[in-house]
């Protein structure tokens, strides 16, 4: 590794003056650990997209046999509330409601709560006897922020208490490339491929072969140029930068320190979706995780399904020394506000749900389980953490 020091953003945004004015207020948490180090990287931007091209063709093949049901956990029992990650995360969010978002966390024992930095202290503190723990988001929500912040805000987070780390990716390296791909969704796939091999091109007397057809295996994704001239290498997206920051953040934040990386699916095409899959993986991260809830939609059932099937062909290339049942997991978050999404999302395979209407839900399991046991249901009522406003 070799130290680096990068330069702050000229115009810091809102979320960035959050974070540097309490590190400010707190500097034990900045300098406790020392120098900041940056990794170096472990391909050529060629190599990453030759090996993402593989990713995409493979997960896209096993789309085409179509996307498994999961069991969901028994809804209104312990397992069920371990799902979710009980959120707070608007800028202006008072100390009163994050006592609340404590106490509400723990009497239904949900897995975490999910807080800026500056709340991180004061969940510790809140949550001490109990098991639930603390999450603090990183590069929030934008994700732009410079490498070096988000190593200091990570760091300070787990000097701070958090077990567990959000982190937006900077989708933007992702989507600075002029793309022409296609969606990958296990319909559009078989439709894309019908229609390309039975369709002879004008003139021609027998079938082509589509770009993503199980017969024409060497094809990889339009947007994922493979080769190593300079004309390809320009128009490669920097996954080097990407592998980089994520790679660092994990060194800095070794396990136990549960990673997750919000990949902000909105702005992303599917073939996005998997390159930022594969980076996440090859990091050592432990979730892939939707949305910001900031940013365009949320997390939509075609993608829950794309990042679990990334997840379970990336643990057979990326194979974890804290084995969970499929490598990388998935996290299901913005608009997550009904038991039915949660179930809906659960099903599909996501084994996190990050939501402010975490007790919203659960009141809906304990109605259901009641009408399925012949109880007369008791009422239910939206609190005020469950706020749609939130992004969550």
């Amino acid at each position: 590794m070799s130290s680096t020091t990068l330069p702050p953003s000229s115009e810091p945004t809102a979320s960035e003056v959050l974070v540097q004015e309490y590190l400010a207020q707190n500097p034990v948490l900045d300098k406790e650990l020392g120098d900041i180090e940056i990794m170096t990287d472990r391909y050529t931007n060629a190599e990453w997209a030759k090996q993402i091209a593989e990713t995409v063709e493979r997960v896209q093949g096993n789309l085409e046999r179509g996307a498994r049901k999961y069991e969901c956990p028994a809804v209104a029992s312990k397992e069920f509330a371990k799902t979710i990650d009980h959120t707070v995360l608007k800028l202006d969010a008072k100390e009163g409601q994050i006592d609340a978002l404590c106490s509400e966390a723990r009497t239904e024992g949900f897995k975490s709560v999910c807080v800026r930095l500056n709340y991180v202290s004061r969940c510790v503190s809140n949550l001490k006897g109990s098991d639930v723990l603390v999450a603090c988001v990183v590069g929030f929500h934008e994700g732009t922020q410079d490498t070096y912040s988000k190593l200091r805000e990570a760091r300070a987070a787990v000097v701070a208490g958090a077990a567990e780390l959000d982190v937006v990716l900077n989708h933007s390296i992702l989507t600075s490339v002029p793309s022409t791909a296609s969606v990958i969704t296990s319909d559009s796939l078989t439709a894309f491929n019908t229609a390309a091999n039975s369709k002879p091109p004008d003139g021609a007397s027998t079938p082509v072969e589509g770009p993503y057809s199980k017969t024409n295996k060497a094809a990889p994704s339009k947007d994922l140029p493979t080769t190593s001239s300079p004309e390809a290498e320009a128009e490669l997206p920097n996954y080097s930068a990407i592998y980089t920051e994520l790679a660092s953040i994990r060194s800095l934040c070794p396990n136990p320190v549960v990673l997750k990386l919000i990949l902000e699916t909105s702005q992303l095409t599917p073939s996005q979706i998997l390159a930022a899959s594969h980076l996440a993986a090859a990091a050592n991260f432990d979730f892939i995780k939707t949305s910001t809830g900031f940013n365009g939609a949320g997390a939509t059932l075609p993608n829950i399904q794309l990042m679990v099937a990334a997840s379970e062909y990336l643990s057979t290339i990326y194979p974890r020394s804290n084995k969970t049942r499929r490598g990388m997991e998935v996290k299901a978050s913005g608009g997550v506000r009904s038991l039915e999404d949660a179930v809906m999302y659960l099903e599909a395979g996501a084994t996190r749900l990050g939501t402010s209407s975490g007790l919203w839900i659960m009141q809906e399991a304990r109605r259901v389980g009641e009408e399925r046991t012949g109880q007369r249901p008791g009422g239910v009522s939206r609190l005020y953490t469950d706020d749609s406003t939130d992004g969550y």
